[in-house]
């Protein structure tokens, strides 16, 4: 069933009705801006103002003789996440997510923080091994090749 449209009178200004309540007046344009504006003008003061509140920043310290970073690609999906292996006498034995990656934009997902445990984790498989029996059994390489 159709209905026929009001007459299309406003009731009121909705901000103006919404700012009455909250300031407890009514608040015209003029003294929105002026307020706003004294307002975000006491916020950069005060972002100014050395309240000892924030600590100086320090530079990291360096990384280890020896270790050095190298830039790689996460292969669990097909993605590409950036990955940055920090590798010891060739041996990886960490992992920081690329920063500057636009794919991954400085973050690990769960897969890609255990990228370093399928070669270096203490569970990884390091032999062949058989399904027996409900029991594995380890294989020499010459059989399982």
């Amino acid at each position: 069933m159709l209905t026929k449209k009001s007459d299309g009178v406003a009731i009121g200004p909705r901000l103006k009705q919404a700012l009455a309540g909250v300031v407890g007046g009514s608040m015209d344009r003029r003294t929105f801006l002026k307020r706003s504006g004294i307002t975000a003008g006491g916020a950069a003061l005060l972002s100014a103002a050395p309240l000892g509140l924030a600590k100086q920043a320090k530079a990291a310290t360096a990384a280890a003789k020896g270790m050095t970073q190298v830039k790689s690609v996460c292969t669990h999906c097909s993605v590409g996440c950036t990955v940055i292996a920090e590798v010891d006498k060739g041996v990886w034995v960490g992992q920081e997510p690329g920063f500057d990656s636009p794919f991954n934009l400085g973050s690990h997902c769960a897969k890609g923080a255990s990228v370093r445990e399928h070669a270096h984790g203490e569970r990884r498989l390091k032999y062949p091994m058989k399904l027996e029996g409900g029991k594995w059994k380890r294989l020499s390489w010459d059989a399982a090749i």
